[in-house]
């Protein structure tokens, strides 16, 4: 049985050009995999828990929904909507952002109100479909994005 094996420049090119797109769609699929962390689905699992606020640690206390059904003659608009609330378990909170740490997105920062030891965050959506696709899908996970 001959078992050399013969490579025919066909062959090698046909294997390049196969490694070139899974090497390219290889970002994409790890992207898409990720977690949406600015949908509330992503937050509902978290309430009551303890999440790592840079120095301090903060409690996820409510993930409330926004949306509401339309009046007769408003368009629905499906876009997530949703108010998270935080307390202070210790440290400090920040003036304007804080930094979460999402068990399964890593750092998000999410713009605050906050009074006392609790503070807000509102995630509004409505429009994000209307971006551009590279500023609709920002590499890092900025404020309310």
């Amino acid at each position: 049985m001959d078992t050399s094996l013969k490579l025919s420049r066909r062959t090698l090119l046909i294997g390049g050009a196969g490694a070139v797109v899974l090497a390219a769609a290889g970002p994409l699929t790890s992207q898409a995999s990720e977690p949406d962390v600015f949908t509330l689905a992503s937050w509902t699992p978290l309430v009551g828990q303890q999440l790592a606020a840079g120095p301090a640690v903060v409690r996820l206390e409510t993930a409330e929904d926004l949306r509401r059904a339309p009046r007769p003659g408003e368009h629905a608009d499906p876009a997530e909507r949703f108010r998270l609330g935080f307390s202070l378990v210790t440290g400090a909170l920040p003036p304007e952002t804080i930094a979460i740490v999402h068990p399964k997105s890593g750092l998000v920062s999410l713009f605050i109100t906050h009074g006392g030891s609790n503070a807000t965050a509102v995630i509004d959506r409505r429009g994000a479909t209307l971006l551009p696709p590279t500023a609709s899908a920002p590499r890092s996970k900025g404020p309310n994005s």
